[in-house]
Protein backbone atom coordinates (compact mmCIF):
# COMPACT_ATOMS: atom_id res chain seq x y z
CA UNK A 1 0.00 0.00 0.00
CA UNK A 2 1.43 3.37 -1.00
CA UNK A 3 1.83 6.19 1.49
CA UNK A 4 -0.75 8.28 -0.36
CA UNK A 5 -3.29 5.47 -0.25
CA UNK A 6 -2.67 4.86 3.46
CA UNK A 7 -3.16 8.55 4.21
CA UNK A 8 -6.32 8.57 2.11
CA UNK A 9 -7.75 5.61 4.04
CA UNK A 10 -7.11 7.20 7.42
CA UNK A 11 -8.32 10.63 6.31
CA UNK A 12 -11.50 9.23 4.77
CA UNK A 13 -12.29 7.06 7.77
CA UNK A 14 -12.28 10.17 9.94
CA UNK A 15 -14.25 12.09 7.35
CA UNK A 16 -16.96 9.42 6.99
CA UNK A 17 -17.26 9.04 10.75
CA UNK A 18 -18.00 12.74 11.16
CA UNK A 19 -20.60 12.85 8.32
CA UNK A 20 -20.87 16.62 8.69
CA UNK A 21 -21.05 17.51 5.03
CA UNK A 22 -23.40 20.03 3.49
CA UNK A 23 -25.87 18.87 0.89
CA UNK A 24 -24.43 21.29 -1.64
CA UNK A 25 -21.08 19.51 -1.31
CA UNK A 26 -22.16 15.88 -1.22
CA UNK A 27 -24.73 16.16 -3.98
CA UNK A 28 -23.70 19.30 -5.90
CA UNK A 29 -27.39 20.16 -6.05
CA UNK A 30 -28.32 23.14 -8.18
CA UNK A 31 -31.47 24.37 -6.48
CA UNK A 32 -33.06 26.63 -9.13
CA UNK A 33 -35.27 24.34 -11.22
CA UNK A 34 -37.95 24.46 -13.87
CA UNK A 35 -36.59 27.77 -15.19
CA UNK A 36 -38.38 29.14 -18.19
CA UNK A 37 -41.99 28.28 -17.23
CA UNK A 38 -44.40 30.58 -19.04
CA UNK A 39 -46.65 32.11 -16.41
CA UNK A 40 -48.34 35.45 -15.81
CA UNK A 41 -45.73 38.06 -15.04
CA UNK A 42 -44.64 39.43 -11.70
CA UNK A 43 -45.08 38.15 -8.21
CA UNK A 44 -47.82 39.58 -6.08
CA UNK A 45 -47.57 43.28 -5.37
CA UNK A 46 -44.52 43.83 -7.54
CA UNK A 47 -42.06 41.21 -6.22
CA UNK A 48 -39.73 39.35 -8.60
CA UNK A 49 -39.07 35.59 -8.61
CA UNK A 50 -35.37 36.37 -9.04
CA UNK A 51 -35.37 37.75 -5.48
CA UNK A 52 -36.44 34.41 -3.96
CA UNK A 53 -33.98 32.18 -2.10
CA UNK A 54 -34.34 28.89 -0.16
CA UNK A 55 -31.93 27.02 2.09
CA UNK A 56 -32.31 23.46 3.38
CA UNK A 57 -30.69 21.50 6.26
CA UNK A 58 -26.93 21.08 5.75
CA UNK A 59 -26.82 17.47 7.04
CA UNK A 60 -29.05 14.41 6.75
CA UNK A 61 -31.83 14.00 9.35
CA UNK A 62 -31.98 10.69 11.19
CA UNK A 63 -35.38 9.05 11.67
CA UNK A 64 -36.39 5.43 12.29
CA UNK A 65 -39.25 3.73 10.40
CA UNK A 66 -42.59 4.85 11.90
CA UNK A 67 -41.06 7.94 13.51
CA UNK A 68 -41.57 11.58 12.50
CA UNK A 69 -38.68 13.35 10.80
CA UNK A 70 -38.56 17.12 11.24
CA UNK A 71 -36.61 19.69 9.25
CA UNK A 72 -36.59 23.45 8.72
CA UNK A 73 -36.43 25.36 5.45
CA UNK A 74 -35.50 29.02 5.27
CA UNK A 75 -37.33 31.03 2.61
CA UNK A 76 -36.28 34.62 1.96
CA UNK A 77 -36.87 37.66 -0.21
CA UNK A 78 -33.72 39.44 -1.38
CA UNK A 79 -35.63 42.23 -3.10
CA UNK A 80 -37.37 45.33 -1.76
CA UNK A 81 -40.97 44.58 -2.80
CA UNK A 82 -43.46 42.19 -1.20
CA UNK A 83 -43.22 38.62 -2.51
CA UNK A 84 -45.87 35.91 -2.05
CA UNK A 85 -44.74 32.30 -2.36
CA UNK A 86 -46.18 28.80 -2.20
CA UNK A 87 -44.38 25.70 -0.79
CA UNK A 88 -45.33 22.16 -1.84
CA UNK A 89 -43.84 18.68 -1.46
CA UNK A 90 -42.31 17.40 -4.69
CA UNK A 91 -40.81 14.24 -6.12
CA UNK A 92 -37.08 14.18 -6.69
CA UNK A 93 -35.47 12.31 -9.56
CA UNK A 94 -31.80 11.79 -8.85
CA UNK A 95 -29.48 11.85 -11.86
CA UNK A 96 -25.88 10.97 -12.58
CA UNK A 97 -23.12 13.38 -11.57
CA UNK A 98 -25.15 14.89 -8.74
CA UNK A 99 -27.96 16.14 -10.93
CA UNK A 100 -31.52 16.44 -9.64
CA UNK A 101 -34.90 16.94 -11.26
CA UNK A 102 -37.86 18.20 -9.23
CA UNK A 103 -41.38 17.16 -10.25
CA UNK A 104 -44.42 19.07 -9.02
CA UNK A 105 -46.20 16.10 -7.45
CA UNK A 106 -45.57 14.24 -4.16
CA UNK A 107 -43.28 11.26 -3.91
CA UNK A 108 -45.56 8.17 -3.95
CA UNK A 109 -43.59 6.64 -1.07
CA UNK A 110 -44.40 9.65 1.17
CA UNK A 111 -47.79 10.68 -0.28
CA UNK A 112 -50.00 12.07 2.48
CA UNK A 113 -47.16 11.85 5.01
CA UNK A 114 -45.53 15.25 4.51
CA UNK A 115 -46.63 18.40 6.33
CA UNK A 116 -45.48 21.91 5.35
CA UNK A 117 -46.25 24.72 7.84
CA UNK A 118 -46.88 27.34 6.58
CA UNK A 119 -47.38 26.37 2.94
CA UNK A 120 -47.82 29.98 1.79
CA UNK A 121 -45.83 33.05 2.78
CA UNK A 122 -46.02 36.79 2.20
CA UNK A 123 -42.46 38.06 2.46
CA UNK A 124 -41.70 41.78 2.74
CA UNK A 125 -38.50 42.96 1.11
CA UNK A 126 -35.19 41.90 2.71
CA UNK A 127 -36.81 39.36 5.06
CA UNK A 128 -36.78 35.59 5.56
CA UNK A 129 -39.09 33.07 7.21
CA UNK A 130 -38.77 29.58 8.68
CA UNK A 131 -40.90 26.76 7.26
CA UNK A 132 -41.35 23.59 9.33
CA UNK A 133 -41.32 20.24 7.56
CA UNK A 134 -42.67 17.06 9.19
CA UNK A 135 -42.50 13.62 7.58
CA UNK A 136 -44.16 10.51 9.03
CA UNK A 137 -41.77 7.77 7.98
CA UNK A 138 -43.47 4.62 6.62
CA UNK A 139 -42.98 1.46 8.61
CA UNK A 140 -40.87 -1.23 7.03
CA UNK A 141 -38.42 1.15 5.37
CA UNK A 142 -35.03 -0.41 4.72
CA UNK A 143 -31.97 1.39 6.15
CA UNK A 144 -30.94 3.92 3.54
CA UNK A 145 -30.89 7.63 2.67
CA UNK A 146 -34.23 8.99 1.39
CA UNK A 147 -34.38 12.20 -0.63
CA UNK A 148 -37.39 14.50 -0.18
CA UNK A 149 -38.00 17.46 -2.45
CA UNK A 150 -39.89 20.73 -1.99
CA UNK A 151 -40.76 23.41 -4.53
CA UNK A 152 -41.03 27.06 -3.56
CA UNK A 153 -42.93 29.05 -6.23
CA UNK A 154 -43.91 32.73 -6.50
CA UNK A 155 -47.67 33.39 -6.52
CA UNK A 156 -48.65 35.21 -9.68
CA UNK A 157 -51.17 38.10 -9.78
CA UNK A 158 -50.83 39.47 -13.31
CA UNK A 159 -52.39 38.82 -16.69
CA UNK A 160 -49.21 39.29 -18.75
CA UNK A 161 -46.68 36.55 -19.49
CA UNK A 162 -43.20 36.23 -18.02
CA UNK A 163 -40.57 33.66 -17.10
CA UNK A 164 -40.74 32.46 -13.50
CA UNK A 165 -38.12 30.47 -11.61
CA UNK A 166 -39.20 27.91 -9.05
CA UNK A 167 -36.70 27.01 -6.35
CA UNK A 168 -36.11 23.42 -5.29
CA UNK A 169 -35.06 22.40 -1.79
CA UNK A 170 -33.71 18.99 -0.86
CA UNK A 171 -34.01 17.23 2.50
CA UNK A 172 -32.25 13.90 3.18
CA UNK A 173 -33.64 11.53 5.79
CA UNK A 174 -31.30 8.79 7.00
CA UNK A 175 -32.98 5.61 8.22
CA UNK A 176 -30.32 4.02 10.45
CA UNK A 177 -29.28 0.39 10.36
CA UNK A 178 -26.95 -1.99 8.51
CA UNK A 179 -27.05 -1.68 4.76
CA UNK A 180 -25.41 -3.09 1.65
CA UNK A 181 -23.07 -0.49 0.19
CA UNK A 182 -20.79 -1.17 -2.73
CA UNK A 183 -18.69 1.02 -5.00
CA UNK A 184 -16.93 0.29 -8.29
CA UNK A 185 -14.67 2.55 -10.34
CA UNK A 186 -12.99 2.71 -13.73
CA UNK A 187 -10.82 5.11 -15.69
CA UNK A 188 -12.29 6.19 -19.02
CA UNK A 189 -11.42 8.55 -21.85
CA UNK A 190 -7.65 8.27 -21.89
CA UNK A 191 -6.02 7.87 -25.27
CA UNK A 192 -5.92 4.60 -27.16
CA UNK A 193 -3.05 2.32 -26.11
CA UNK A 194 -2.27 4.83 -23.34
CA UNK A 195 -0.57 7.10 -25.87
CA UNK A 196 -1.53 10.73 -26.43
CA UNK A 197 -0.25 12.68 -29.45
CA UNK A 198 -0.41 15.88 -27.45
CA UNK A 199 1.41 17.65 -24.67
CA UNK A 200 -1.37 16.65 -22.29
CA UNK A 201 -3.82 13.84 -21.57
CA UNK A 202 -7.35 13.96 -20.14
CA UNK A 203 -9.82 11.35 -18.95
CA UNK A 204 -12.39 10.70 -16.26
CA UNK A 205 -12.52 8.59 -13.14
CA UNK A 206 -16.05 7.15 -12.92
CA UNK A 207 -17.38 5.90 -9.60
CA UNK A 208 -20.64 3.93 -9.54
CA UNK A 209 -22.82 2.81 -6.64
CA UNK A 210 -23.63 -0.86 -7.24
CA UNK A 211 -25.07 -1.79 -3.83
CA UNK A 212 -28.65 -1.42 -2.67
CA UNK A 213 -28.03 1.64 -0.49
CA UNK A 214 -26.58 5.12 -0.96
CA UNK A 215 -22.81 5.21 -0.51
CA UNK A 216 -20.62 8.08 0.63
CA UNK A 217 -17.09 8.10 -0.79
CA UNK A 218 -13.93 10.18 -0.77
CA UNK A 219 -11.30 10.20 -3.54
CA UNK A 220 -7.57 10.92 -3.78
CA UNK A 221 -5.65 11.03 -7.05
CA UNK A 222 -1.84 10.87 -7.19
CA UNK A 223 0.07 11.50 -10.43
CA UNK A 224 3.62 10.16 -10.77
CA UNK A 225 5.99 10.30 -13.73
CA UNK A 226 8.46 12.49 -15.62
CA UNK A 227 8.62 15.43 -15.73
CA UNK A 228 6.84 16.07 -12.44
CA UNK A 229 3.15 16.86 -12.85
CA UNK A 230 1.64 19.92 -11.20
CA UNK A 231 -0.46 19.31 -9.23
CA UNK A 232 0.70 15.78 -8.49
CA UNK A 233 -1.87 15.10 -5.74
CA UNK A 234 -5.59 15.91 -5.75
CA UNK A 235 -8.20 15.54 -3.00
CA UNK A 236 -11.77 15.20 -4.31
CA UNK A 237 -14.47 16.23 -1.78
CA UNK A 238 -16.77 13.56 -0.39
CA UNK A 239 -19.99 12.77 -2.24
CA UNK A 240 -23.19 10.85 -1.64
CA UNK A 241 -23.94 8.46 -4.49
CA UNK A 242 -27.39 6.85 -4.63
CA UNK A 243 -27.61 3.28 -5.85
CA UNK A 244 -27.33 2.75 -9.60
CA UNK A 245 -25.90 6.22 -10.30
CA UNK A 246 -22.37 7.30 -11.20
CA UNK A 247 -20.19 10.36 -10.70
CA UNK A 248 -17.34 11.42 -12.97
CA UNK A 249 -14.20 13.11 -11.72
CA UNK A 250 -11.78 14.70 -14.21
CA UNK A 251 -8.25 13.42 -14.76
CA UNK A 252 -5.72 15.69 -16.44
CA UNK A 253 -1.97 15.93 -16.80
CA UNK A 254 0.26 18.06 -19.02
CA UNK A 255 4.00 18.28 -19.66
CA UNK A 256 5.70 21.64 -20.15
CA UNK A 257 8.16 19.83 -22.43
CA UNK A 258 5.41 18.34 -24.55
CA UNK A 259 6.90 14.95 -23.73
CA UNK A 260 6.54 12.67 -20.72
CA UNK A 261 5.04 9.59 -19.14
CA UNK A 262 2.68 9.56 -16.19
CA UNK A 263 0.65 7.17 -14.06
CA UNK A 264 -2.64 8.05 -12.37
CA UNK A 265 -3.11 6.35 -8.98
CA UNK A 266 -6.70 6.72 -7.75
CA UNK A 267 -8.03 5.58 -4.37
CA UNK A 268 -11.73 5.73 -3.53
CA UNK A 269 -12.71 5.06 0.08
CA UNK A 270 -16.36 4.51 1.02
CA UNK A 271 -18.31 3.76 4.18
CA UNK A 272 -19.32 0.15 4.70
CA UNK A 273 -20.65 0.84 8.19
CA UNK A 274 -20.40 3.72 10.64
CA UNK A 275 -17.03 2.36 11.82
CA UNK A 276 -15.54 0.52 8.82
CA UNK A 277 -14.62 1.52 5.29
CA UNK A 278 -13.91 -0.18 1.99
CA UNK A 279 -11.70 1.05 -0.79
CA UNK A 280 -11.19 0.77 -4.54
CA UNK A 281 -7.69 1.36 -5.95
CA UNK A 282 -6.74 1.53 -9.61
CA UNK A 283 -4.02 3.02 -11.79
CA UNK A 284 -3.43 3.86 -15.44
CA UNK A 285 -0.31 4.93 -17.33
CA UNK A 286 -0.25 7.38 -20.23
CA UNK A 287 2.52 8.69 -22.50
CA UNK A 288 2.23 12.21 -23.90
CA UNK A 289 4.08 13.30 -27.03
CA UNK A 290 3.59 16.59 -28.83
CA UNK A 291 3.58 15.97 -32.63
CA UNK A 292 6.30 18.61 -33.00
CA UNK A 293 8.71 16.09 -31.51
CA UNK A 294 8.14 13.93 -34.61
CA UNK A 295 9.78 16.73 -36.60
CA UNK A 296 12.57 17.31 -34.10
CA UNK A 297 13.89 13.72 -34.18
CA UNK A 298 14.46 13.59 -37.99
CA UNK A 299 15.93 17.09 -37.85
CA UNK A 300 18.43 15.97 -35.20
CA UNK A 301 19.37 12.93 -37.28
CA UNK A 302 19.93 15.06 -40.40
CA UNK A 303 21.94 17.56 -38.37
CA UNK A 304 24.13 14.76 -37.01
CA UNK A 305 24.78 13.41 -40.52
CA UNK A 306 25.68 16.90 -41.77
CA UNK A 307 28.13 17.49 -38.87
CA UNK A 308 29.75 14.10 -39.42
CA UNK A 309 30.25 14.71 -43.14
CA UNK A 310 31.64 18.19 -42.50
CA UNK A 311 34.18 16.91 -39.99
CA UNK A 312 35.22 14.12 -42.31
CA UNK A 313 35.85 16.61 -45.10
CA UNK A 314 38.03 18.76 -42.84
CA UNK A 315 40.15 15.78 -41.86
CA UNK A 316 40.81 14.97 -45.50
CA UNK A 317 41.86 18.57 -46.20
CA UNK A 318 44.51 18.48 -43.48
CA UNK A 319 46.46 15.46 -44.92
CA UNK A 320 49.74 16.32 -46.91
CA UNK A 321 49.73 15.42 -50.63
CA UNK A 322 51.35 12.14 -51.66
CA UNK A 323 54.86 12.37 -53.19
CA UNK A 324 55.51 9.75 -55.85
CA UNK A 325 59.26 9.13 -56.18
CA UNK A 326 59.90 8.28 -59.83
CA UNK A 327 63.35 8.13 -61.48
CA UNK A 328 64.12 11.09 -63.74
CA UNK A 329 63.62 10.43 -67.42
CA UNK A 330 66.69 9.77 -69.62
CA UNK A 331 69.01 9.17 -66.69
CA UNK A 332 71.58 6.32 -66.69
CA UNK A 333 71.99 4.14 -63.76
CA UNK A 334 75.18 2.35 -63.15
CA UNK A 335 74.86 -0.81 -61.36
CA UNK A 336 77.59 -1.24 -58.90
CA UNK A 337 78.40 -4.61 -57.71
CA UNK A 338 80.74 -5.67 -55.12
CA UNK A 339 83.57 -7.90 -56.22
CA UNK A 340 83.03 -11.54 -55.65
CA UNK A 341 84.54 -12.73 -52.54
CA UNK A 342 88.01 -14.18 -52.92
CA UNK A 343 88.39 -17.74 -52.02
CA UNK A 344 91.76 -18.84 -50.88
CA UNK A 345 92.56 -22.35 -51.70
CA UNK A 346 95.06 -24.16 -49.63
CA UNK A 347 97.12 -26.51 -51.72
CA UNK A 348 98.68 -29.31 -49.98
CA UNK A 349 102.21 -29.81 -51.04
CA UNK A 350 103.21 -33.21 -52.06
CA UNK A 351 106.35 -34.30 -50.73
Amino acid sequence: MTVARSLALRRTARHVAKSAITLATILSVVLPVIAGTSLPAGAAKGGSSADLFVSSPPTPITAAPGAVAKATLTVGNLGHSLLDVNIIAASVKLLDNGGTQFLDHPDPLFAGRVSVVPDTLSLPGRTEHKVQISVRMPRGLQPNDYFLGFLVSPIINSSSVAVVNDIGALVIVDVPGPRNRKLTAQILGLSWLNFSFSGSASGILRAKSTGVATVQFYTTIEITGWPTAKPDYVDVPAHLLPTGLYRDMPLHVSSFLGLGWYTFHATLVYNLTAQTTGDVALSRMVIVLNPLWLLVFPALILLGIWIWRRRRGRRRGRKPPRQDRKPPRGGSHRATSSPPPSHKRSHASRS
